[in-house]
């Protein structure tokens, strides 16, 4: 068994609030309450926040907002700057006060600063705090904040699932993460409206800072630049390449009244959010964070596999306002096989009887514990040699079981279920980690000249069951000839 370990203290997550609702606004749509409400970028933000959330359970934790364009310092250098923005569509106007309202029953706080954007408040606070000893992950997609990365901080792009350290950020510009604004002044920003010398792209750019060592540098050096045209912009441009660089460098002497304290990751005050979700009508997400009743444990897992191969198992234990993640993979499994291995190991973490709860959308594992189970024992089937396939499993989990005062409850996989969702990415992840593991241990075998192995084939997806349909197995009285 594997056992997933995601805590790495202490960290700080920043999210760039804005480019998250903006994200959520265009990732989902059509999306509003019975009373026609729009909800679709509260929905997608909420949700992609409880994806953070869970898999990265930072120590401290903020969301950071653009204030008005038009207070901010650069647009007082450049009227111009970001002028070619739409205003927010209308349908998002009348979000963003319950995105905050999400914002504070989750206890997380939310930062701004007059006359800054929020990369300058990002900026500050995660210089600030890296100067401590604390990590930083920033999460956004802006390729601006790239210049703020160091040794301690880093960017997350969770639309990507992409992580940019120094490295990253050299092969994305070409250059060190300090030397970006040279880039951006040069090159321009089409998206924040900075013009950049006309001529010179962001390749060239690049190019002539790292030759040059800075813009000031390739405007010292101009003449040894290549190129007639491209010499005479930097004769005519030097002003507006200063002010494109001012623009595109981030400030970091923002002050905030604020301390690492204040970030530290708090409980949701579930009394005003499982409200708020259950207006916005986001039962699905009321779900996620309502804890399982006092004194139970519930244990929500999946499997996944093939008819034969490689599979991988998820399970999540859910105790209180506490939640433990397992994974795991077999080189050898079927599909059926992971979803009572998810169920074992979930039981196997427990210590001393509990009262549980396990949730699977494989109705052979349910129906096999809360029908079938029964039967076989009093035929004796589950005890004799051969009568059973998958026999030491089952009886393994009715060993684990009888430790323990155990219901077993389906749920129809794939059908907007937090935790069913969770599982099933944990175990296709773990499959997909198993297979590579493999796949590098055969490939040292084989360069040690000895015969290769084939690598087995990922496990193919399952696929959703159509809403409103409950599969039936094919099977005798007790469910046992057509499952394998």
């Amino acid at each position: 068994m594997v056992e997933k370990t995601v805590k790495e203290s202490p960290q700080l997550f920043l999210l760039d609030g804005s480019s998250y609702i903006y994200r959520a606004y265009y990732g989902v749509r059509d999306l509003a309450t019975s009373g026609g409400l729009p909800t679709n970028a509260v929905f997608g933000f909420t949700r992609m926040l409880l994806g953070l959330l869970q898999e990265h359970s930072p120590e401290y934790l903020a969301v950071v907002f653009d204030r008005p364009r038009d207070e901010t310092f650069r647009r007082e250098l450049y009227p111009e700057y970001k002028a070619n923005r739409d205003a927010m569509p209308e349908d998002l106007v009348p979000q963003v006060p319950y995105i905050r309202k999400v914002l504070q029953a989750l206890n997380i706080p939310a930062l701004e600063a007059p006359g800054f954007e929020a990369d300058d408040v990002i900026a500050s606070l995660a210089r600030r705090v890296a100067t401590e000893g604390i990590r930083v992950t920033v999460v956004t997609g802006d390729k601006d904040l790239m210049q703020i990365v160091g040794e301690k901080i880093r960017l997350l792009d969770t639309m990507k699932d992409s992580c940019s350290g120094p490295r990253e950020v050299l092969e994305r510009f070409g250059v060190p993460p300090e030397r970006v604004p040279d880039v951006l002044g040069l090159a321009g920003d089409t998206s924040d409206n900075i013009p950049g010398v006309p001529g010179i792209g962001e390749k060239t750019a690049a190019k002539l800072v790292k030759q040059f060592g800075s813009l000031e540098g390739v405007f010292r050096w101009k003449d040894l630049v290549n190129g007639k045209k491209r010499r005479e912009s930097l004769q005519n441009y030097l002003d507006q390449a200063l002010l494109s660089k001012s623009l595109a460098t981030v400030r970091y002497d923002v002050e905030l009244n604020v301390t690492l304290a204040d970030l530290r990751r708090q409980q949701p005050n579930l009394g005003d959010l499982l409200p708020l979700l259950r207006e916005l009508e986001f039962e699905a997400l009321a779900v996620a964070f309502t804890p399982p009743p006092a004194g139970v444990v519930e244990i929500h897992c999946d499997g996944s596999g093939q008819t034969s191969g490689p599979g991988g198992y998820g399970a999540i234990l859910r105790y209180g306002g506490q939640e433990k993640e397992l994974s795991g993979f077999e080189p050898e499994a079927t599909s059926q096989r992971m979803e009572l291995l998810a169920a074992i190991r979930g039981l196997e973490a427990l210590h001393g009887p509990k009262t549980v709860r396990v949730y699977s959308d494989s109705q052979y594992l349910v129906r096999g514990m809360s029908q079938w189970v029964q039967g076989w024992i009093r035929k004796g089937r589950l005890y004799t040699p051969g009568a059973l396939v998958n026999q030491d499993l089952w009886q393994e989990l009715v060993s684990l079981a009888a430790k323990h005062k155990v219901s077993w409850e389906w749920l129809r996989g794939h059908a907007g279920h937090p935790f069913n969702e969770r599982c099933d990415r944990l175990a296709k992840r773990a499959a997909a980690d198993g297979i590579r593991a493999a796949a590098a241990v055969r490939t040292e075998e084989s360069n040690k000249e000895e015969k290769p192995i084939p690598v087995p084939a990922p496990p193919a997806l399952k696929m959703p069951l159509p809403p409103g349909e409950m599969r039936e197995f094919e099977a005798d009285e007790d469910g046992q000839l057509r499952l394998y």
